[in-house]
């Protein structure tokens, strides 16, 4: 399909951007003691020479009386530092604005102490904020104001007041949070009254030298800010021309499936509330909602819903996604999965990328093709292993990939199978293209053994050959008890019940130890078959890792009959149920769970045996994935970017 409309230069305002693609404000937790990293300026220069148009810098904390991240902009110390950005940034042509940010009471204050609010009834995460006076507003609508000044003396080109999410200009709004009796509450004027100082403020301090944007967003919290009640604050901005661009999205923190949609969210899923809300609109209209392609961003642009469409996930996966499309080389996008997992052991990252968060060390246009390629062999055709592969073939290596199975993908071929996970394949199928595309010798059905090494004979090796399902019914949380009855037929693991057809009868226990999402796609599965399904896990809550395991839980409800045993150990596996304890109960105090099938999903035995023949004995030897220890796909592709990038 020909992209009419998405390459189309637009003015917001004084601005002209280059395209209709944006990246809307995202954490990144790359600003340390309220200055920008090496990695910083390299994660948002990378986007720029992708091509995207406009990038909205993550929230900045407008005063010390709230904190998000680390990124406070009330000194001035970072207008240096948006300078230096600036410099990484403009020769691409890419349009920065900086989201000016308050979270009310929903986040504490710098030191710690309740932050400032609208009032003092609690916000969605439970904390009780400090009513302000009205000194206090009139201070924050003047730090606003100066943070913007900021933003345009470090050479910005807009700034965006976020009034969405429940954050504090959005809290002013809605009668829910605000029962002031003053001049800022009560009435709609009153209401909506600090959002318009705060505009006017910021006008009066930069005037018309850059872009000012508002964000905003509906609720799907009875009584919440509703897509009315956003029509009639576009109509009142624009009233006094306050605004150059609206950007709206979906949700808030009474529903944060909504506003950070995974997986299961179709694309354009935000579209029936944003595109409504900016309909009124007659300034620019910038919309989100876990867009994936420039066909798909097009589409929606030609209809008349947007002017501009956000991109943020889509651009962590890939930074080239604009310029690749552009030059005709789409299918060579790596694709975001839409997993929301963006950070592993603290610190920003992507699932499918590497890169991300170490940018200004891993980004691939550093690599350069080496002079002296090195035959490189990697044994293991899962997702580190085609990393791997494609690394090294990036670097110039001569490269071979061995595959026991008839077919690349390992583990992702179960995952991809199971309900609302397709997007797993769709890493699968980019890894594996492009590992053909790249050249290398791929030798499916392949088992190697150390005799296969020997002739083979490569420079460097690289085991990336996953792990198995333990059965035995460990719980490393209560490793000294013994699990009875596990070696019965009716006791599976998950890649049996994803992957499997057959009857599994009325009733089913999940038992989790993981905490990942793998338990929940089991008992998803086997509800849709009709069958009864107890989750058993050791911990407090069911899925503790998973940022998915809230929408899931959701569906299980509609889908039959779904119950939790939370804090248990599985004690013995009978016939046709499991006796269950309390994880620090007494030994005495049983209970049942009604159990045809019986699937563990418990810590995987890593299939280390190759390396561990090898590794005493050969020097350039990298293990690397669940053979090196059995985590997640964020860890798989990591270890084998970094094992082939080390290459020499």
């Amino acid at each position: 399909m020909p992209l009419l409309k998405v390459f189309e230069p637009i003015m917001v305002g004084p601005v002209e951007l280059p395209n209709r693609v944006v990246r809307t404000a995202h954490g990144t937790d790359l600003v340390v003691a309220g200055r920008f990293t090496d990695d910083f300026i390299a994660y948002h220069a990378a986007r720029a020479r992708g091509g995207c148009g406009l990038s909205i810098l993550e929230a900045a904390a407008i005063h010390p009386s709230t904190r998000l991240f680390e990124f406070g902009l009330f000194h001035d110390t970072l207008v240096g530092d948006y300078q230096r950005l600036m410099a990484a940034c403009r020769p691409a042509g890419m349009k920065v604005f900086q989201q000016l940010w308050h979270g009310g009471n929903l986040y504490p204050r710098y030191d710690g102490g309740p932050g400032w609010a609208v009032s003092d009834i609690p916000g969605m995460q439970g904390f009780v904020g400090l009513k302000m006076s009205d000194g206090m507003i009139w201070e924050l609508i003047e730090a606003y104001a100066a943070c913007a000044v900021r933003a345009r003396d470090g050479g910005l080109d807009g700034v965006e007041v976020h009034a969405a999410h429940g954050y504090l200009p959005q809290q002013f709004l809605s009668p829910v949070c605000n029962d002031r009796t003053d001049q800022w509450g009560g009435s709609f004027d009153n209401r909506i009254r600090f959002l318009k100082e705060t505009l006017k403020a910021i006008r009066a301090a930069v005037g018309r030298d850059i872009a000012v944007g508002v964000r905003l967003s509906a609720s799907e919290m009875p009584g919440g800010i509703s897509e009315e009640d956003n029509k009639q604050v576009i109509r009142a901005l624009e009233a006094e021309n306050l605004i150059d661009i609206v950007n709206v999205s979906r949700g808030d923190y009474y529903l944060i499936d909504t506003m950070l949609g995974s997986m299961h969210k179709p694309t354009a899923y935000e579209v029936p509330s944003s595109g409504d809300i900016a309909s009124v609109a007659t300034v620019p209209r910038l919309i989100a909602g876990r867009f994936r392609t420039l066909e798909d961003v097009d589409q929606v642009i030609r209809d008349g819903v947007a002017d501009l469409v956000s991109m943020v996930r889509a651009h962590i996966a890939d930074p080239d996604l604009v310029r690749k499309t552009r030059e005709g080389r789409a299918l060579e996008v790596r694709p975001c999965i839409g997993c929301n997992q963006h950070s592993r052991a603290g610190r920003f990252g992507c699932t499918v990328n590497a890169a991300v968060g170490a940018d200004a060390s891993l980004q691939e246009d550093l690599i350069v093709p080496t002079t002296a390629p090195k035959k490189v062999l990697v044994v293991g055709g899962g997702a580190a292993g085609m990393e791997a592969a494609r690394v090294a073939a990036l670097k110039g290596h001569k490269v071979v990939l061995c595959e026991a199975s008839p077919s690349l993908g390992g583990m992702l071929n179960v995952a991809r199978r199971a309900p609302k996970s397709a997007n797993f394949g769709d890493i699968a199928v980019w890894l594996e293209q492009e590992v053909y595309r790249l050249g290398v010798e791929v030798r499916l059905n392949t088992y190697v053994e150390t005799s296969d090494i020997e002739a083979e004979n490569p420079d460097h090796l690289i085991i990336a050959t996953g792990s198995a399902p333990r059965m035995d019914g460990l719980q490393h949380t209560f490793p000294a008890q013994k699990v009875a009855g596990v070696d019965q037929a009716h006791v599976v693991s998950s890649t049996e019940a994803l992957t499997e057809r057959r009857d599994w009868g009325k009733s089913a226990v999940v038992l989790d130890t993981v905490g990942d999402y793998e338990a929940l796609a089991v008992a998803e599965q086997l509800l849709t078959e009709g069958l009864k399904v107890t989750y058993v896990t050791p911990e407090p809550a069911m899925a503790w890792k998973s940022e998915r395991a809230w929408p899931a839980f959701e569906r299980f409800l509609q889908l039959g009959e779904f119950d939790t045993k939370t804090r248990h150990h599985l004690v013995e596996v009978q016939k046709d149920q499991v006796l269950l304890r309390p994880r620090l109960g007494g030994t005495q105090q049983i209970t049942t769970a009604p159990a045809d099938t019986v699937v563990l999903v418990t810590q995987n035995q890593p299939l280390r045996q190759l390396y561990e023949e090898l590794r005493d004995t050969r020097a350039n030897l990298h293990l690397v994935g669940d053979a090196n220890q059995p985590r997640d796909l964020m860890s798989a592709v990591r270890e084998g970017h970094r094992a082939a990038r080390g290459i020499d």
